[in-house]
């Protein structure tokens, strides 16, 4: 696009020349000259047009269940949830999979809202889909009732499910030992950084070797109040009230916070993970979550309007930030507490334990990882790639943000608590429970400690009870 740009005014200021110069045919040379170039774009246009459908045909040609593809044949049942962009983006990979097995009709349920309610309703009925998503915390209850059919099988049938799959993701879809879930990406979780601001404020933009210490002390300094001192018109950074949030700043110290089937979040390094948001709204540089809900926004609104300097959020963000962020901003690596670790937060792919196109469902799940399906997936950030070959792709991972930030959380996704939690099936209503104890240490209605300890003392005396 800039080339072409630049190119045009080359050839506008080689028109002006030329009639300046008084030439009879100046104007029927500069026009004859602009038509040569717009039919050499328009070549240029096709010929990658061409390039890019070579490319994606060849990426199809190379996905290992194509020759299987081609020899199936039923109606499949897909439902998911997100927002009308991902429903749009979904149908185009179930158009291109069924022009790849022609036999084959996918049916998409699109779920926009309560999804898990719907999902529900179905299982009573005994008419699950042949393919849902679940989210990592609902993969132990789903799979506990009877829900999932086992996908061992298929994951040795399909190799490149599991060939070049992040350490430690693929975890997140089994249950007791047995494999009930796919998984092809997570959202990371990054720090995202509003340019502008930190260059107004003459303020230093961190690196990637920032400490939380760092984080806190960039975070008062970009906290910019009116000139009365009534109101804080920029915040430093802002926290969320969400488990990405809890699981991220407890694993960068290393906590054990769920502890032999408990609740442990009394623990000293879970406590001093929890502190680092606690410490924010303490000192002001972030506003409770309370506080920003009271007014009708949210903290991902509050960064699109300018009005926080740094928020720590996950890829789901991007889209909108590149829709609506009227400055310049970018992502970078999470700061460093006693180590780095980022929250699994994401979908899996299961297949109905009553469907009867099992087979079939498997060979679209082979195909929507493979390359080719995760190539829409990866450029209109839904979300990041678990697969490693696709992750160090420049082509795919289009910015803003940087990718780096990105690829550093494929190296210490999720924890073992996470994990833990995932697999008792409860993970909803123990959720539940941080959420509203945090709130109230966030709304300074008790003090950090006291909502630690009542967290663990409700949730092991209502939760986990065995």
């Amino acid at each position: 696009m800039k080339k072409q740009l630049i190119f045009g005014l080359m050839a506008g200021t080689m028109a002006l020349s030329l009639t300046a110069c008084g030439g009879g045919n100046s104007e029927t040379t500069a026009a004859a000259s602009n038509d040569t170039q717009a039919t050499a774009d328009s070549t240029a246009a096709a010929a990658d047009s061409t390039a890019a459908a070579a490319d994606s045909a060849a990426a199809a040609s190379d996905w290992e269940g194509a020759e299987i593809a081609a020899t199936l044949s039923g109606n499949v049942t897909y439902m998911h949830g997100g927002d009308d962009y991902e429903r749009e983006l979904y149908r185009g990979i179930f158009d291109d999979y069924e022009a790849l097995a022609p036999g084959v009709k996918i049916e998409q349920l699109y779920v926009p809202s309560d999804y898990y309610t719907k999902l529900q309703t179905l299982a009573a009925g005994d008419s699950l889909p042949d393919i849902f998503t679940v989210g990592e915390g609902s993969l132990g209850l789903y799979a506990s009732t009877g829900y999932l059919a086992p996908i061992d099988d298929y994951l040795k049938q399909y190799p490149a499910l599991t060939a070049d799959l992040a350490d430690g993701l693929i975890d997140f879809g089994n249950y007791e030992g047995v494999q009930y879930g796919m998984i092809g990406g997570y959202t990371g979780y990054v720090m995202y950084l509003n340019k502008d601001l930190f260059k107004e404020a003459g303020v230093d933009l961190p690196t990637t070797d920032w400490t939380v210490e760092d984080y806190k002390n960039i975070a008062a300094q970009m906290t910019k109040k009116s000139e009365d001192g009534s109101r804080v018109d920029v915040y430093g950074t802002a926290i969320n009230n969400y488990r990405a949030d809890w699981i991220n700043w407890m694993g960068n110290y290393d906590a054990e916070w769920f502890k032999d089937g408990k609740s442990n979040l009394t623990s000293p390094e879970a406590k001093q993970g929890l502190g680092v948001m606690y410490d924010l709204v303490q000192a002001g540089s972030a506003p409770s979550p309370g506080t920003v809900s009271a007014t009708g926004d949210s903290e991902d609104r509050l960064f699109i309007v300018g009005k926080v300097a740094m928020y720590p959020s996950g890829a789901w963000c991007v889209t909108s930030f590149r829709n609506e962020c009227d400055f310049e901003w970018d992502a970078i690596e999470m700061p460093k507490g006693t180590t780095h670790s980022s929250p699994f937060i994401g979908s899996l792919q299961c297949i109905g334990a009553t469907s009867d196109v099992k087979d079939v469902a498997a060979n679209i799940l082979s195909y929507q990882y493979s390359d080719a399906g995760m190539e829409p997936i990866i450029k209109n950030t839904l979300y990041i790639p678990g697969f490693k070959h696709l992750l160090e792709r420049e082509d795919l991972m289009a910015f803003p943000p940087s990718a780096d930030a990105f690829r550093k959380c494929g190296e210490y996704i999720g924890s073992q608590s996470q994990l833990d939690v995932c697999k008792t099936g409860k993970s909803s209503e123990y959720y539940s429970i941080i959420s509203a104890r945090l709130g109230e240490a966030f709304e300074g209605q008790t003090t950090l400690d006291e909502a630690l300890a009542a967290i663990d003392e409700q949730a092991n005396t209502t939760v986990f009870t065995d």
